[in-house]
């Protein structure tokens, strides 16, 4: 058997405004390279220098840009071409 209260309880918990989630932190990039995956699907790869996660698109998908830093060892693995920014 329910009561008064318990009702109340659940309509005020009910009404209240959910807190907004904190916004996604990007990584600031150093001196960015503009870089292609040519492999048939899409792939993330960490950066060896600065372990930022970077999701590339299959081939024909857009560059992506990643910090210059990352670049030579992510170029190193001949999955990507450098693209003229």
């Amino acid at each position: 058997m329910s009561c008064c209260g318990q009702k109340r309880r659940v309509l005020r918990d009910a009404s209240r405004i959910p807190e907004r989630a904190p916004a996604p932190q990007f990584p600031s990039l150093q001196n960015p390279a503009l870089l292609q995956h040519t492999g048939a699907s899409s792939l993330i790869v960490r950066g060896t220098v600065t372990r930022h996660a970077y999701l590339f698109g299959p081939r024909g998908g857009a560059a992506l840009a990643v910090d210059e830093r990352d670049a030579p060892g992510l170029m190193a693995t001949g999955l990507f071409e450098a693209q003229a920014g």
